[in-house]
């Protein structure tokens, strides 16, 4: 198999792989999939810490953050930021407190805007 080949069987594999990966409503929803996931992981693992799942909750709420666009989104777009910051400090809290309803707060609040994504339809 000649490199060109490869390449191109490489591209097709991965994007079948992670669906969704080819559109910025699907990267958003990845998103969204892996922080729910990953919060599940650490509601699971509790009392303990698991590290990995705890740094990709994190960065999951940070790239989400980050994400908005704050001219086309306006008020909901601070609102949300507001909602990741607090999402952020809260998995923080719970590091330092082994509270596990605070990481079940989080999942549910995330969970519900995960549905809300869901069900736009891109266009």
């Amino acid at each position: 198999m000649n490199y060109v080949n490869a390449a191109t069987s490489y591209k097709e594999t991965d994007n079948f792989y992670v669906e969704g990966i080819d559109s910025a409503h699907g990267r958003i929803q990845i998103l969204f999939d892996q922080l729910e996931i990953n919060l599940e992981k650490l509601i699971v693992k509790h009392p303990k810490t698991d590290f990995v799942s705890y740094g990709k909750v994190l960065q999951c709420l940070t790239i989400l953050a980050g994400s908005l666009d704050h001219e086309k989104g306006g008020d909901l777009a601070e609102q949300l930021v507001e909602l990741y910051d607090y999402c952020v400090r809260t998995v923080k809290k719970y590091l330092v407190e082994k509270d596990v309803k605070k990481l079940e707060e989080v999942l549910s609040l995330v969970s519900e805007i995960s549905d809300g994504w869901k069900s736009i339809t891109p266009k």
